[in-house]
């Protein structure tokens, strides 16, 4: 029983010590990560996926994500990303308390190279509500609605989800070391 014993704790201390790594930085690339949305009503949630890929040699360990607001919301089920595999990163920004124009940014923290970080920055207008007669448009989808129209909303889309447009004229994948000293 003495020799089971010990042999197990010459094991453990043994085994233990080689499943220890040092992970290197590694690269990533995110797909537009730059994004400029279109306009939404407050209150509604737009979901947001950005691709990031894995185009380094290191396993990639992203430790932390941290929005600039509260009112974004990330959903990762999987923090470990191995070379050359790549993820949908999925968020849900709630417009409920913004209005007007608002920018923000994602920080994405982990072995990345070359300072630790990714930055993923998107803006949009929030619009209020209209608090008067419903315009021809908001009756006409109130009609829609009421109709059950699906085909119209698989062909146009849902004013929510009409995508984001990216401005060709910066190099969206650039970022500086301290984006907030600039």
């Amino acid at each position: 029983m003495r020799k089971i014993g010990l042999l197990l704790l010459l094991c453990a201390l043994t085994g233990f010590g080689a499943c220890t790594r040092k992970v290197g930085t590694t690269s990533v690339q995110v797909e537009d990560s730059v994004r400029h949305y279109y306009p939404i009503v407050t209150g509604e949630e737009l979901y947001l996926n950005y691709r990031l890929k894995n185009t380094g040699h290191e396993p990639l360990v992203i430790e932390d994500i941290q929005p600039s607001c509260g009112c974004i919301v990330a959903d990762l089920s999987r923090k470990v990303i191995p070379p050359d595999d790549e993820i949908l990163l999925q968020f849900t920004f709630n417009s409920l308390k913004n209005v007007g124009y608002v920018r923000h940014v994602i920080r994405l923290f982990g072995n990345i190279a070359p300072n630790g970080m990714a930055s993923l920055v998107f803006d949009v207008n929030i619009v209020p509500p209209a608090d008067y007669v419903p315009d021809y448009e908001e009756r006409y989808r109130e009609e829609l609605e009421k109709k059950g129209n699906l085909v119209e909303d698989l062909v146009n889309g849902r004013p929510a989800e009409k995508g984001y447009y990216v401005d060709p004229a910066h190099d969206n994948r650039s970022h500086s070391q301290y984006p907030w000293r600039e």
